[in-house]
């Protein structure tokens, strides 16, 4: 599944519009248990008794009279409890206490199964599926048949249910074709689970047939089976029918053994109108007339062995396109009628990659087809179902005259992501979701390979440096992150770890993983792994085993090598200090915030040691990549004599940071002032990176970050501009309300005024170059250039009043200039084309640019819009308001915006992947002051954020770690500021 990730600086968008790829980390849903704090006035009233005495009257007066006054103050700032000022961030949420489990069945009865997992005394074997769905009236009917089969004597059966009204059900043996008696049925909502006793029990390895028949809602809730819509120009509403498994909904549309290890194969019947088509995992086999009702049966084959969250169906009146793939695969995607034109990118990147992943892979892809479709309302950015991959629209369609660059490349990045889990996630299946990042720690490096198979031009591989490693090291360095293997176990836990450690992490040490063994020997043991498990579920020990094991002759222990970056959270830095030409190595646990870290944070079996296939260059041999190994110690190496530089980490392939003693840093920052391109953009990203990381955890000053931004003024590659940039954001949030921010802006308009120069405001570039525009752009008219103002508000006015096109790579900053430095009918032109376009990414666009007002009358209306379903989607609620939270102009009323809706927000993600934690972390983490850290951190300790706590709790710790930056940081930055800014 591809999640949204945020990556936009706050006043900065993405040359890759990365409004596509929201703040993602990571994936939730919420179960909310709110207590309210509310003092009773009535309840004080009630207590007072008239006296006769005028002074015990007085008294109660002035009793009263104080009263009202702390009332008052405990409501000046709404919804928050009194401060409690915690000194650690490992302190910093109190989590209601769950309660224990009662095991109680709705009846009242005591359930008998007691563990949130299914027991494997009987497991299923097939599945033959009935689906009635009345879309017209939200409802939905059906019958399965599940052919289950003992493994050891058993006289029950459990299954999963959720929100599903169970109207019969019966269970038959297939030894004899008798009915077994059944003698009482259970449901325990808690645990989602529905509980049959049997009159006897079945023996080892008899089969037998559970036959149940249901009904439910079908709503616009974006998981299970749902409801959604879209508007033809013609303003007619069309409803579809859709689902949404993954992890834990395909139990809310048919009762199921929804855990992945329970494969089967799957067999679908569904009703639908005769202006409808129906889609499944599988091709269709035939169509009937359905109970002389005027309704059609559609029949489909039977899918090969699957896990439940991967089963799929669609009923929708969409247009198609296809192609067929070299090997004879038919690859089609589905959209709506009047959109069907915007797929054909999709369409042919789909059959490119299909084909070389059957090559990359050297397994070939199981079905006769693939199918992707568009969906309106959709949570994630796409979900590979096998056979049928669902796609939010932003993700699958594209328009050459109106879409960006940056919306082709996210296309061919999920396109390419979703594709390679039909290897890995859907051929190979991880046993239990604690192994989640096989699925997506695969897909999100492979996505890489396969985007630039579509396009070459994308340099995707320069990418990944600044869009999956770095990100990922910045959420790795809190002390709220987790291992890349995690216990989970509930569908709160499970949904939480959708997140950039399983994604953006597991890429970044795979890749890792590749640069030590060399292409030829990956690419062997990756195609040993699939054919051993194919159809199956794995470990991540089975995949370090098909490794070793293709390669017997490395002289590398994989599994020992890489639990140790799995199996821990977080990652090294390594300390390299010269004496001559002998090198000392040490290694310790990098955190950003290491002084508010105590005992609480999780010990690690291999006390945070790691085994370091450390990489280095030097000024004398900058071609040669030096390989030292640091098993879980320290090491020794030798350079050459009369060295001017070290740079460790080449080519950026580890996910560890380096320090270096304060001679080398200066070394390095002289050779990327003479020149720069002696290193590569990777490295020159990574240099920057770590050091204003390294100085934010006070390992270095920081005068060595910003020292190394100086050579900027001459940088022309996209990468390391993105990094610096990044970093600087930091900076610059901090101090936007200080008298140096005056400093700041100047040395950034200097820093940036040559490629301001040379960029302007054209459209001719390559693909990199254009998100540099993009970027260069953006932070001028941010920093108030007014030049660039200018110009981006005579291109808005131009496209307001005379509908000029704009350049669609230069749509981002135009539209942003137009509304911060506009009106409020520059404001309300963006909102008429987002309700008007029928193109999804300008949608998006619009969403995003109208959060940039300064109005904070229009800001506040908009946030009201975001609760409207008929103006705002349900999907695109949270990136509204965390769009606003990123404007300064908007932070606190975004923030109090939540706190007064919780139990909306409550209600509406407590089901889904990851609208919660993308709430919570854009509206609450970009605080820098006590006051708030206290609010933030009050607020939530009386709510059960569910599977946005540790969204939580890694918000209150960027808090903490932003007032701790400006404590000890800002005396230094300010007088380096004041001292280059002219």
């Amino acid at each position: 599944m591809q999640s949204l990730t945020h990556r936009r600086r706050r006043g900065a968008p993405s040359a890759v519009d990365m409004e596509e790829r929201s703040l993602i980390d990571e994936g939730d849903t919420i179960l909310n248990k709110k207590a309210v704090y509310e003092p009773s006035n009535s309840q004080r009233c009630r207590q007072l008794v008239c006296s006769r005495s005028w002074a015990v009257t007085i008294l109660i007066v002035m009793g009263l009279f104080l009263v009202l006054i702390a009332i008052i103050a405990s409501f000046a700032r709404p919804q928050t409890l009194p401060c409690t000022p915690l000194n650690t961030v490992t302190e910093a949420v109190t989590t209601p206490t769950p309660k224990a489990p009662t095991y109680i069945a709705t009846n009242g009865k005591e359930f008998p199964w007691k563990d949130i997992r299914l027991p494997k005394s009987i497991i299923p074997e097939s599945y033959n599926i009935l689906m009635h769905p009345n879309i017209s009236q939200s409802t939905f009917k059906g019958r399965v048949i599940i052919k289950v089969r003992a493994t050891a004597p058993a006289d029950f059966v459990v299954f999963h249910i959720k929100e599903l009204n169970i109207t019969h059900f019966d269970v038959t043996s297939l030894k004899d074709g008798e009915p077994i008696h059944t003698m009482e049925y259970l449901e325990y909502k808690e645990s989602q689970q529905f509980y049959i006793k049997l009159g006897r029990s079945l023996e080892v390895d008899e089969e037998a047939e559970v036959t149940v028949k249901f009904e439910a809602l079908l709503v616009n809730k974006l998981v299970g089976f749902y409801k959604s819509s879209y508007t033809t120009s013609s303003g007619e509403k069309r409803d579809i029918a859709t689902t949404h498994f993954e992890p834990t909904d395909a139990r809310a549309a048919f009762p199921c053994f929804d855990e992945p290890e329970l494969k089967a194969n799957f067999t679908l019947n569904i009703v639908r109108d005769k202006q409808h088509i129906s889609l499944f995992n599988m091709p269709l086999k035939k169509t009937e007339q359905y109970e002389n009702t005027g309704l059609l049966l559609d029949y489909y084959d039977t899918s090969v062995k699957m896990s439940t969250y991967l089963v799929a169906f669609v009923v929708c009146d969409f247009a198609n396109i296809s192609k067929t793939t070299s090997d004879g695969v038919k690859v089609s995607v589905y959209a709506p009628r009047e959109l069907i034109s915007q797929a054909h990118f999709a369409l042919d990147g789909a059959v490119s990659v299909l084909e070389y992943y059957n090559s990359f892979f050297g397994v070939k892809y199981p079905l006769p087809k693939q199918d992707l479709i568009a969906i309106p309302d959709f949570a994630a950015g796409a979900m590979e179902n096998w056979g049928l991959i669902t796609y939010r629209m932003t993700a699958i369609l594209y328009d050459p005259k109106v879409s960006s660059l940056g919306n082709k490349q996210w296309v061919a990045t999920v396109v390419a992501h979703e594709l390679a889990h039909q290897w890995f996630g859907n051929l190979v299946t991880m046993e239990w979701w604690d192994d989640l990042w096989l699925n997506e720690g695969f897909a999100s490096y492979v996505e890489y390979i396969g985007a630039d198979q579509i396009n070459p031009d994308f340099h995707m591989h320069d990418q990944f440096v600044t869009e999956d490693l770095l990100s990922a090291m910045y959420l790795d360095s809190m002390s709220n992150s987790h291992p890349i293997h995690v216990p989970v176990d509930n569908p709160d836990e499970i949904n939480e770890i959708f997140d950039r450690i399983s994604y953006s992490k597991g890429g970044s040490v795979l890749r890792m993983l590749r640069n030590i063994l060399g292409q030829s020997k990956f690419k062997a043991g990756l195609t040993h792994y699939l054919t051993i498990h194919k159809y199956n579920n794995a470990h991540t020990d089975d995949l370090w085993s098909a490794l070793q094991d293709a390669n017997p002759n490395l002289h590398v222990d994989i599994k020992a090598v890489m639990d140790t970056w799995t199996k821990q959270m977080g990652y090294p830095v390594v300390t390299v200090k010269q004496t001559g030409t002998l090198l000392s190595l040490t290694q310790g646990r990098f955190l950003l915030n290491a002084a508010h870290t105590n005992d609480a944070v999780p010990s690690s079996d291999y006390k945070y040691k790691w085994y370091i296939p450390l990489t280095l260059v030097t000024s004398a041999d900058n071609e040669t990549h030096q390989l030292t190994w640091m098993n879980m110690s320290s090491a020794e190496t030798t350079v050459p004599p009369n060295i001017k530089w070290i740079k460790a980490n080449s080519g950026m392939n580890g996910f560890y940071r380096v320090n270096y003693d304060t001679a080398n840093w200066q070394h390095l920052i002289k050779q990327l002032m003479d020149n720069h391109k002696v290193f590569t953009a990777a490295d020159r990203a990574g240099l920057i990176d770590d050091a204003f990381n390294l100085a934010r955890a006070g390992l270095v000053s920081q005068k060595i970050a910003l020292d190394l931004t100086l050579y900027l003024e001459k940088e022309v590659e996209y990468v390391p501009w993105k990094a610096a940039l990044d970093n600087l954001a930091y900076i610059e949030d901090r101090i936007i309300y200080k008298e140096v921010f005056t400093s700041f802006k100047a040395y950034m308009l200097k820093l940036i005024s040559n490629r301001l120069a040379a960029l302007q405001w054209t459209d001719s570039g390559s693909h990199l170059e254009m998100f540099l525009q993009s970027n260069i752009l953006s932070w001028a008219v941010k920093l108030g250039h007014q030049p660039s103002i200018d110009k981006g508000k005579q291109l808005f006015k131009q496209w307001v009043q005379d509908h000029a096109s704009i350049s669609p790579d230069l749509k981002n900053v135009v539209y942003m200039t137009g509304v911060k430095y506009g009106t409020e009918e520059d404001w309300k032109a963006c909102w008429k084309v987002y309700e008007e376009t029928n193109v999804p990414s300008e949608k998006q666009k619009m969403l995003v640019a109208m959060s940039y007002s300064t109005d904070t009358r229009l800001l506040n209306q908009y946030l009201g819009f975001s609760l409207n379903k008929s103006k705002v989607r349900s999907q695109d609620t949270e990136r509204v308001i965390t769009s606003i939270a990123a404007n300064p102009s908007g932070q606190l009323l975004a923030w109090r915006f939540v706190q007064q809706n919780w139990d909306i927000f409550s209600d509406r993600y407590k089901e889904g992947s990851f609208g919660m934690s993308h709430l919570i972390k854009g509206v609450a983490s970009h605080f820098s002051t006590q006051f708030d850290y206290d609010e933030v951190h009050n607020f939530f300790a009386t709510r059960d954020a569910g599977s946005g706590t540790r969204a939580v709790k890694q918000s209150l710790e960027k808090i903490q770690m932003n007032i701790d930056w400006l404590e000890k940081n800002e005396g230094e930055v300010t007088d380096w500021l004041n001292q280059h800014s002219s």
